[in-house]
């Protein structure tokens, strides 16, 4: 979401978030029809042939940023924690984005059925679960993006220094999934665009009265 969306109209935001799941759709279309392949396998080939020990140690560490057993937990302890403070609509926007994001991943995962690639030996054991999308570049992007708001809330100062902290982060954790070899490059820009979609959704829902809650 661009700086000015917190000032924007929740129409204007929830505009924008139809628009990215229409950006979704078109993509997913595209991946079920063989579309991507030509791209996906080019970009991981790219990867493949950048591999050193030194950044096979690095990407299997920073991955774990995008990880739901690390974001999970840590989106509960922070909505719990806003609710004590009586931040209730401060928690539902980061509850709705970081689960809401989480949910519809899983869901198409489990509609689409895209296995994971094969295309040279792994730097880690693949997960269990289907590829698209990529659960960690969704898991990043909307714990980051709900954390951005509610910094860009609650210390505006922050909001570019965080914004670029967290852009940085999940960056990270696109690249590892590909560095890795456990995620087509469809993979990660779905799980990028279904984080922002919720992101807007729950801003729409929320944003209004969010940035009116501490005069109330």
């Amino acid at each position: 979401m661009p700086a000015n969306a917190l000032t924007a109209p929740p129409r204007a935001v929830l505009a924008t978030a139809l628009a990215g799941l229409a950006g979704l759709a078109a993509l997913t279309f595209a991946v079920t029809q063989g579309g991507t392949l030509a791209f996906d396998r080019a970009t991981l080939e790219a990867f493949a042939a950048l591999r050193t020990p030194g950044a096979d140690t690095f990407f299997r560490v920073v991955t774990w940023l995008g990880s739901s057993w690390l974001l999970a937990p840590a989106a509960i302890l922070i909505a719990a924690a806003l609710v004590a403070r009586r931040e209730q609509r401060a928690a539902a926007l980061l509850v709705l984005t970081y689960f809401g994001a989480s949910l519809t991943t899983w869901l198409l995962k489990s509609a689409i059925g895209r296995e994971r690639p094969a295309l040279v030996p792994l730097v880690e054991i693949a997960a269990w679960d289907l590829s698209f999308p990529s659960s960690h570049a969704t898991h990043a992007a909307a714990f980051a993006l709900g954390l951005w708001l509610l910094a860009a809330r609650f210390r505006p100062h922050w909001r570019a220094a965080s914004g670029v902290l967290l852009a940085g982060m999940v960056l990270l954790v696109a690249v590892s999934r590909l560095y890795l070899q456990v995620h087509w490059p469809s993979d990660v820009a779905a799980g990028l665009l279904v984080a922002g979609i919720w992101a807007g959704l729950a801003f729409a829902a929320t944003g209004r009265n969010l940035t009116n809650e501490e005069k109330s």
